[in-house]
């Protein structure tokens, strides 16, 4: 793909292939293996939903598992200096008091109290333990499924012991017995 900002071309990795697990199935994989049942599962998710976005919204972070899952209230909004004058120019224009008219100085320069309320979204940020991305990285496996039909390609990467030589643009498979994990196509 070309990039604007560089100028220039550029070949990026995607995950393709992802596949989806349902809740009715997240909830019998949470119980298999433990002392609770999938609808013990399911209630507590459902408690989860309901009393997190409540909690989160009293400007509180909360920890959700030993290792750091946290959730906590993220507020974002900005506004500029051509957006501040775009608003102090329609305000100008909209007033039909002259003398108030004339206080409005549009070219006057951005305050922090120009950021109005309405400016900003509140969101709910998730930060993920720095552990469950280690454990994700030993688990997954990478493997090109499809290449450009101009390049031929001879590599092998000793992380997922895959090898491709082909230039058809087809797919390859790794020579570790099929399996995979996200399969990525760069």
């Amino acid at each position: 793909m070309f990039n604007k900002l560089k100028n220039e071309q550029m070949v990026q990795a995607r995950v393709v292939n992802t596949q989806t697990v349902g809740f009715n199935d997240w909830c019998n994989r949470m119980a298999n293996g433990s002392t609770v049942t999938a609808a013990d599962v399911a209630a507590v998710m459902q408690q989860i939903e309901d009393k997190l976005p409540e909690i989160v919204s009293l400007n509180a972070k909360v920890i959700c598992s030993p290792n750091g899952l946290v959730f906590r209230p993220k507020v974002s909004g900005r506004i500029s200096q051509s957006e501040l004058k775009a608003k102090l120019v329609a305000r100008k224009a909209a007033e039909s008091d002259p003398e108030k008219a004339a206080q409005i100085n549009v070219d006057r320069e951005l305050t922090t109290s120009d950021l109005a309320i309405s400016d900003c979204i509140a969101t709910i940020e998730v930060d993920l333990p720095k552990s469950w991305n280690d454990i994700f990285k030993k688990r997954v496996e990478l493997k090109r499924v499809k290449k450009a039909l101009t390049e031929t390609v001879e590599e092998t990467d000793p992380q997922n012991n895959t090898e491709s030589t082909n230039n058809t643009g087809e797919n390859t498979e790794p020579t570790n017995g099929g399996e995979s994990g996200g399969p990525v196509n760069p």
